[in-house]
């Protein structure tokens, strides 16, 4: 196949001007030939036609279209604005949805087209003195001030309307400036904030007038870097400016739809072509509809070339049209995909001598073209110099769209094996991993081609990409420089890569002392602890204060620097043990960092990324052997970190997570012995998350539930299940007896709770700090056992915790004191708002009461509603599958149960509206307990509801697969499945949570799907003709050999059956090669009406076929001829041929003398053979019936079966002259 064979090309090669519009015809043939996507055309609805119209306007900006060279933004402003000025042009839109949303501008407009050029006048002058030389045209006559002569433009702009309206009094002003960015590039900093001044006012204008506007820019002008000087004043214009962006996918839209446009049957070719390489590529697959739509053009190359900012005057569409002008005529074979993608553009940059006018685009080529002429001359493997060479042609035009050349940025193996579809035929096998790996190779060797110049790698990222600096051999230099380094400098180095393991950001707590602050997570208790931490020995240990917890010591492993350790409780010390190949690396990395500060400043960066290389090795090997080349030593005790950590080890641990490991197992003894009284914390809390954990316990007692403050509140011993309660807090329980304590109107101030130290407050009873502490008193406020008075003058009551989220955790750390409510609690109904999740202090607190009512009676109405929609659902469809969701004999209890929640909640708003009513509360605690349990059963059915929901989707799908004929193993697969989705949805009333449920349901019956969708297709794809297949058919059936078949079966000696049983099969063979996974997921039967192929359906595989039924034909033709040959050259049957006209007395003899019939039979020739045989009966033999009378015959000797065949032959010829019949056996 050629590229040619698999689209229909339509180049674009011209650039369109916007002035070109201004000539009718040229118009309506821009308005022809432009393409746009349905997506398109929303967009432009939505943000542009919506500002231009005059109807229903309502502040209406102006319009920025956004689009980089070569996108179609001067074609799209000209086919607006075509439209716009003239009705007629509608009806020439290939966009049926767009000339809907357009037509309400449509010849609504007169029409002012300008293109600024390399000009100097201001925007403001360059505008006006074109609506001057327009109105003069149009026969108005209008003159504006100079600007130095105006306070504002808007009274200009408005003059010029009025005389515009004096002729058009019913018609807008649409005025289209093109090139806008460019012109704006060429203004000083006063002059660019004038015109975007002028621009600002135009916006302002538009709201209130008739003139509307759009100016076409090449990038975003609002996010435009090298405008950042008058960003505020471009604010100022964004506010009456509406962006209309050009993406990418418009782009894309426009080269599938106008210059690769393909009918079905080459995309069926493309499809078919690509799906042999799409293992060789991450997503291909996934993605192959972009693929083929696109094709021969990979879907980055229109990415990529978008981003390339520093050429300028570049068109991606005329640039795509010349791509595939030049491969036109290039052959696709099997041995490569055969897709173009960006490295293509390199030639296109380096056979443009203009671009290299600009230092950076000539540099890359430079150093690019080095690069090439060093692999042309000295690749060491002659296989991979094509793809060395498209890889340096890719990394040249990824360095120009980096914006800075000098960026490290670039394409890691995996991108460019990607992105470029890079391919080698020959490799042993066709795995993306094999494809990479050859890749990796390629760029191996040619980094060592190049001695290292001008290409490098980023070894953090994976990424490769030009160095344009990389000329001096650092390598070499930094060798050097480690061997004269001696072990005492190394140290510092050692603490450097130890400090970046740490990986943190903590500052020398005293200036050069390498001594930081640290917090240490006490394993055993899940609460943090605050210490120090020395690079370096316990002599520097009085530097640090205040004193802390503890001191964690690294011992300097270079020198032999004396230390003591006095086996303190609160120190541990880790001993690194020296190895050779670290030490070297060490080294290197300490020279680099040396050359670095001796270095030029332009060669800096060079040796910093020298160190950062070493750097990562180094930090890798710690982190790597971090168990086994650290020792740990604690109470001078020497241990491996393996041992101290045993069954606590996770080898995912970070470093410093294993050093605090460590640590926190060696301190526990002696935190237990300073912290006897703390609790044990169900959740994690570090110095970085304490606060938000904190702020999540108080407002836990807002109503604001989340695992976080759950387990907070239960590291306290605060929680029952999901209710708040104190009396299995030994913490609360303290508390309350000192409350009980209390003679009338006393209070517990903060100071009698708490004893300060060096870094806050703590409890004098617990050691608590005064930051965790409020969460008990809290709980004692919810409980109704305590209020608290906050320093402001707030009480805190059970009533109103609802105001903790807008309390500042300072005013309820450092609160004023701690004092008893005023009321007594009521029992059942404290037992009623805790399972209805209701503040109790709403109703132990009388003064709060009414409120209390408020929310019990809202609650009410709500348990209520879940009820009556849980019973809806109960008394409807509730099935899935056939079957009930719930079995009848629990959903008639589940009835029940929400029948009582109705009896009770229904009318409460009647019964208990009052306070005085709740005295008529006659409830008892174990009714109330069966509230509770038929409230929990109304939320089950919900979870069941919404479990159906999830799940109905592909439950129909496997009850359509139940119906069909799968076979036995895949129907006990889809029962498992069916059962395993039983199971799933009787656990929903223990699990409760429907949607999870839903999901793992799902999962199971994706599983069968995809294994259907699997087998379906591969089956059709069987059973099928696809379009290589499709077109032999074709060939088959307009074939002169078919054609001769059927002419001559018209021949009454001829048996017509076997044409037709050819006929039958041929016809039998389906054509569909649009089918798709996807098409599959929605519908397990292909949605061609022409297919509608079925698993259980008896057709045949097509493999082989056509060639059967060539070979058919053929056998046939050369039956049928010796036949015909047979009869005619018989005497009696020449005997007819007087009686023939010359002419078929000529073809009868050709056909005897040759043998062979005419290679095509016309109907002059059958009628020949048809005269000739006249006179002559033909006898027709049912071939079933003559071998039934055969079977009757039965045993018998030779000459008794030769009678009775005769016999069969004779009753099918009495009557009849032998001479003149010929018998014709028909099956």
């Amino acid at each position: 196949m050629k590229y040619l064979e698999l689209i229909n090309f339509n180049p674009i090669e011209s650039i369109i001007q916007l002035t070109a519009a201004n000539d009718k015809s040229e118009a309506v043939n821009l308005v022809k030939s432009y393409v746009m996507s349905d997506d398109m055309a929303e967009k432009l609805q939505n943000n542009m036609i919506s500002q231009l119209k005059l109807e229903d306007a309502v502040d209406n900006k102006g319009v920025l279209l956004v689009g980089n060279y070569g996108t179609g933004k001067s074609h799209l402003m000209s086919v607006i604005s075509s439209i716009a000025c003239d009705v007629d042009n509608l009806e020439f839109l290939n966009n049926k949805k767009f000339a809907k949303s357009v037509k309400v501008i449509a010849g609504k407009f007169e029409v002012l087209r300008i293109e600024i050029g390399a000009s100097k006048m201001s925007l403001r002058n360059i505008i006006l003195t074109k609506v001057k030389q327009d109105f003069a045209e149009r026969g108005l006559s209008f003159d504006f001030p100079d600007e130095k002569d105006i306070i504002t433009n808007k009274d200009t702009l408005a003059k010029m309307m009025e005389i515009f309206a004096s002729k058009y009094p019913d018609r807008g002003y649409l005025i289209v400036v093109d090139e806008f960015l460019d012109y704006l590039g060429g203004r000083n900093t006063h002059e660019v904030k004038m015109d975007l001044g002028f621009m600002r006012e135009i916006g302002e204008f538009i709201k209130k007038s008739k003139m509307r506007t759009i100016f076409g820019v090449q990038e975003k002008l609002f996010d435009n870097p090298n405008f950042s000087f008058v960003s505020d004043t471009l604010n100022r214009v964004k506010d009456r400016f509406e962006q209309v962006i050009i993406r990418k996918e418009d782009t894309a839209y426009v080269v599938t739809e106008r210059i690769l446009k393909k009918d079905a049957e080459q995309r069926a070719k493309i499809r078919e072509h690509l799906l042999q390489f799409c293992s060789l590529y991450t997503n291909m697959s996934e993605r192959i509809e972009e693929y083929v739509d696109l094709y021969p053009i990979h879907p980055s190359y229109i990415d990529v070339f978008n981003k390339i900012y520093i050429i300028e005057n570049r068109h991606i569409l005329k640039n795509i049209s010349e791509i595939i002008r030049r491969i036109l005529n290039d052959e696709i074979t099997n041995e490569a995909p055969g897709i173009i993608s960006f490295d293509s553009y390199w030639a296109f940059i380096k056979e443009n001598m203009g671009y290299r006018t600009d230092v950076n685009i000539k540099e890359v080529v430079e150093k690019s073209a080095m690069l090439e002429d060093i692999v042309n001359r000295s690749f060491p493997k002659k296989l991979y110099k094509p793809l060395a060479i498209q890889i340096i042609n890719a990394l040249s035009v990824h360095r120009l769209t980096t914006g800075d050349i000098s960026i490290r940025s670039g394409l890691t193996a995996e991108n460019l094996r990607d992105d470029l579809c890079l391919y080698l035929n020959g490799m042993p096998d066709q795995s993306s991993d094999t494809l990479q790996s050859v890749v990796q190779t390629v760029l191996r060797d040619v980094m060592t081609t190049v001695s290292g110049q001008f290409i490098e790698n980023n070894p953090d990222n994976g990424q490769y990409y030009l160095d344009l600096k990389k000329d001096i051999d650092y390598d070499e230099k930094i060798t050097q420089r480690a061997a004269v380094i001696d072990d005492d400098s190394l140290n510092n180095y050692f603490y450097d890569v130890v400090y970046y393991c740490l990986d943190w950001d903590q500052k020398e707590h005293v200036t050069n002392f390498k001594i930081y602050e640290h917090t240490l997570n006490w394993v055993s208790h899940n609460i943090f602890r605050n210490g120090y931490l020395f690079l370096g020995t316990p002599e520097s240990r009085p530097t640090a204060q205040p004193p802390e917890d503890y001191y964690i010591y690294f011992i300097p492993p270079f020198s032999n620097e004396a230390y003591t350790d006095e086996k303190k409780k609160d120190e541990v010390f880790f001993d690194f043990k020296q190895n050779e190949e670290f030490k070297n690396d060490l080294k290197l990395y300490a020279a680099a960092l040396m050359m670095r500060d001796l270095a030029e400043e332009k060669n800096k960066g060079s040796y910093q990324s020298k160190a950062d290389k070493y750097k990562k090795l180094l930090m890798k090997y710690l982190s790597e052997n971090k168990n086994t080349c650290f020792e740990v030593i604690y109470g001078g005790e020497k241990k491996q970190l393996l041992e101290v950590m045993k069954g606590q080890y996770k080898a995912s641990n970070p470093f410093k997570e294993t050093m605090d490991l460590v640590s926190s197992i060696c301190f526990d003894n002696f935190f237990n012995e300073l912290y006897p009284e703390i609790p044990i914390y169900k959740t994690v809390i570090t110095l970085r998350n304490q606060a938000d954990t904190i702020r999540a316990g108080f407002d836990r007692y807002a109503g604001r539930k989340n695992q976080q403050a759950n387990s907070l509140l239960e590291s306290y011993g605060l929680l029952d299940g999901e209710n708040i309660t104190v009396k299995n807090s030994k913490y609360a329980q303290y508390f309350i007896k000192e409350l009980d304590k209390l003679p009338a109107k006393a209070v517990i101030n903060f100071s009698d709770i708490y004893t300060e130290s060096f870094d806050g407050y703590y409890d004098k009873r617990f050691k608590i700090s005064y930051a965790h502490l409020p969460v008990v008193l809290l709980a004692l406020v919810h409980t109704g056992h305590a209020v608290i008075t906050l320093g402001n003058g707030t009480t805190l009551t059970a009533s109103n915790l609802d105001i903790i989220p807008k309390t500042s955790v300072a005013d309820l750390y450092e609160f004023k004191y701690l004092s008893k409510p005023k009321d007594v609690q009521l029992a059942e109904l404290v037992h009623l708002f805790e399972i209805l999740e209701l503040p109790v202090g709403l109703i132990n607190n009388p003064a709060q009461r009414e409120n209390g009512v408020e929310q019990l009676l809202k609650k009410a109405q709500e348990v209520a509603t879940l009820a009556v929609k849980a019973a809806s659902k109960l008394n409807g469809e509730f099935v899935l599958w056939g079957e009930p969701l719930i079995a009848t004999h629990i959903a008639n209890g589940y009835k029940n149960a929400c029948s009582r929640i109705v009896d009770i909640f229904g009318n409460f708003s009647a019964k208990f509206n009052t306070v005085a009513k709740l005295n008529n509360f006659a409830y008892t605690m174990d009714e109330i307990d069966q509230v509770q349990k038929d409230i929990e059963i109304a939320k089950t059915v919900m979870e069941y509801e919404r479990f159906k929901i999830e799940c109905l989707s592909n439950v129909s799908y496997m009850m359509n697969l139940e119906r069909m004929n799968l076979g036995a193993a895949f129907l006990s697969e889809l029962e498992t499945s069916k059962e395993l989705v039983r199971k799933i949805r009787d656990d929903i009333s223990k699990e409760m949570n429907g949607e999870i449920s839903a999901s793992d349901a799902n999962l199971a019956l994706e599983k069968v799907k995809t294994k259907y969708i699997d087998l379906y297709f591969a089956e059709h794809q069987k059973k099928r003709l696809g379009v290589n297949d499709a077109k032999k058919k074709g060939e088959i059936i307009s074939s002169a050999e078919l054609a001769n078949l059927k002419k001559l079966k018209a021949i009454e000696i001829l048996s017509s059956s076997k044409i037709e049983a050819i006929e039958t099969q041929l016809t039998s063979l389906i054509v569909c090669y649009d089918l798709t996974v996807e098409d599959l997921k929605v519908s397990p039967i292909c949605k061609n009406a022409s297919c509608r192929f079925s698993l259980d359906s008896n057709d045949v595989s097509i493999k082989g076929k056509l060639d059967d039924i060539e070979d058919k034909i053929d056998n046939l033709l050369a039956e049928w001829a010796i036949t015909l040959l047979n009869t005619i050259s018989d005497p009696l049957v020449l005997a007819q041929e007087t009686f023939l006209t010359s002419e078929q007395q000529k073809a009868i003899k050709k056909f005897i003398t040759e043998k062979k019939l005419p290679d095509k039979i016309d109907h002059f020739f059958i009628n020949a053979v048809r005269a000739l045989l006249k006179g002559f009966e033909p006898v027709t033999i049912s071939a079933n019936e003559f071998i039934d009378k055969l079977d009757a015959i039965g045993p018998c000797d030779v000459n008794t079966f030769k009678n009775k065949l005769n016999e069969i032959v004779s009753s099918y010829i009495v009557g009849k002259d032998n001479d003149k019949l010929r018998i014709v056996v028909k099956r």
